[in-house]
């Protein structure tokens, strides 16, 4: 959740991102959340969009990132989406993701709850569960409790040129895509059609 952060340029052209923050933000956060989920097929989805706030290009005195092609005047994605994803095995899943918003400050935060336990994965890894009819909160002995940018993509490019020379499986197949598009989709739909769309 960003309080100011629309980067204006490509980000903010429809024509060429295809979305907002829901696309350039949002889809990792799902990704992510869908990944440890275990990759269930969506059900259903309920979505909304706003176009509210615009890029507030008129804030003074607060930096953020701009595009090489920034422009004020263009601007004519989402400022912020929120959805509840329903997927076929019960679970489901809560996004919200915004490019601005009257937030006292950015956010970061990528949560799982389950039956014997809740992971928290940003800003800080935490582990929480019960044992001795006790709540714990569990805090893993690691490199980083936080997403390491540098080093993850890193990874991510290394993993990459050993699939395409064969010596590795890609962890990212098509129909992973597939499904994502899916959701990101029937985000935007159902934001457009006002009601929850189901999938047969």
């Amino acid at each position: 959740m960003r309080r100011l952060g629309n980067p204006g340029g490509w980000f903010s052209d429809i024509e060429r991102s295809g979305g907002g923050p829901l696309i350039d933000r949002g889809v990792h956060m799902m990704d992510i959340c869908w990944c440890l989920m275990g990759k269930p097929r969506v059900k259903s989805i309920s979505g909304n969009t706003y176009s509210k706030l615009g890029n507030r290009s008129n804030i003074k005195n607060l930096s953020f990132y701009k595009a090489a092609d920034y422009n004020p005047e263009i601007n004519t994605v989402e400022d912020m989406a929120n959805a509840l994803i329903r997927f076929e095995n019960g679970a489901s899943l809560m996004v919200g993701v915004s490019f601005t918003l009257h937030a006292k400050q950015n956010e970061i935060s990528v949560k799982l709850y389950g039956e014997e336990g809740g992971l928290e994965v940003e800003p800080k890894l935490s582990i929480i569960t019960e044992k001795h009819n006790t709540i714990l909160n569990i805090t893993p002995q690691v490199d980083s409790l936080t997403f390491d940018f540098e080093q993850g993509f890193q990874n991510e490019m290394d993993h990459f040129v050993l699939a395409c020379l064969g010596e590795t499986e890609t962890l990212s197949p098509v129909e992973d895509g597939l499904e994502m598009m899916k959701i990101l989709c029937g985000i935007y739909k159902s934001s457009e059609k006002g009601m929850e769309i189901s999938f047969d």
